[in-house]
């Protein structure tokens, strides 16, 4: 047990000196604020999102990830508004990362069946640790007991804080999208040390298409087929998830490979993902596992993640089009 603390607490002490990739969801379409900032606003209304993630749920000590958002369609002035807080949680130390932002998008309209969304996020960011919770090797050389002696190693500061800026674009018709995120553009601190340890660019690249089977655009679609992706670049790693929904009201079915490789130090696959969703009126609640595929193997015991969402649709006499994403 010593010894497993002992490797828990080095590989918690090398992901606070900046080695670390950012907490993702499976269900991305479900967290759309954390996505890009471009979907603020797409829906006619107000939108509240609530996300948690706790992957390789076997695994003592390891991430979880809650995420809850707010935003608004200003349908008369082309404009969407947002509000973003994100958390993660991960080791035995407590290793916590805090995001608060605010998210704006705009509604270009090159040509009635395309509009262009450009959007722009500010955060806050923080992230702490709780030194008390680690044990150091010192620890478990100098005691034969159960008592462990205190660490004569330095501790780094126990709170970190710094600013940053996200951009996106978003591009759409009826049942085409294609987008892209820049996050981390201002590379906040991510070191406890004060070394020269900043967080690595993010780009991503997301689209799909959507084939309606029953039902009409400017009506609830009754049932359609969706096809999506998402890559993602962030420092040595590179990840491309490639998914397929079915959705026939009210229920939602899916299935997404995670971590199809790319190349790059980190190319390795991740996991499946199986995916059920309910839609009720304005709300929608979705629930996915990932099977674990990588070496971690099937003692990692899946990762699961919840989301819920809730609209509340305004009417208003200007036409609006919907993003054609998946229905969660």
């Amino acid at each position: 047990m010593k010894k497993f603390f002992a490797i828990l607490s080095l590989l918690v002490m090398w992901v606070a000196n900046g080695y670390s990739q950012d907490p993702q969801f499976t269900q991305f379409y479900a967290s759309p604020l954390y996505l890009a900032p471009s979907y603020a606003g797409g829906i006619p209304g107000h939108r509240v999102v609530g996300n948690y993630r706790n992957q390789w749920a076997a695994v003592p000590g390891t991430f979880q990830t809650f995420s809850f958002s707010y935003d608004h369609n200003f349908i008369n002035f082309k404009s969407g508004l947002g509000f973003l807080a994100v958390g993660d949680l991960a080791g035995d130390g407590h290793l916590g990362t805090t995001l608060l932002g605010v998210v704006y998008s705009y509604d270009l309209t090159p040509s009635p069946e395309w509009h262009i969304r450009p959007g722009v996020g500010f955060y806050y960011v923080q992230q702490g640790i709780n030194y008390s919770r680690l044990i150091f090797g010192d620890q478990l050389i100098t005691t034969t007991g159960s008592d462990l002696p205190p660490s004569v190693s330095f501790p780094g500061k126990s709170t970190i804080r710094d600013i940053d800026v996200s951009t996106s674009l978003l591009a759409y018709s009826d049942n085409l999208w294609f987008g892209t995120t820049w996050d981390h553009m201002l590379r906040p601190e991510r070191t406890f040390y004060g070394d020269d340890a900043r967080t690595p660019f993010k780009f991503s690249v997301y689209g799909g298409a959507r084939i309606i089977l029953r039902g009409f655009i400017l009506r609830p679609i009754e049932e359609s087929v969706t096809g999506a992706f998402n890559v993602k670049v962030q420092g040595d790693s590179r990840q491309a998830d490639l998914g397929v929904y079915w959705y026939r009201q009210p229920f939602l079915f899916g299935t997404w490979y995670r971590g199809i490789p790319l190349g790059g130090k980190h190319p390795g696959s991740d996991a499946v993902a199986f995916l059920f969703g309910y839609k009720y009126d304005q709300m929608s609640i979705a629930y996915s596992y990932d099977f674990t595929v990588s070496k971690l193997g099937f003692g990692s015991g899946g990762s699961h993640e919840l989301a819920v969402i809730y609209t509340f649709t305004v009417k208003t006499k200007k036409r609006w089009r919907a993003m054609p994403c998946p229905t969660f």
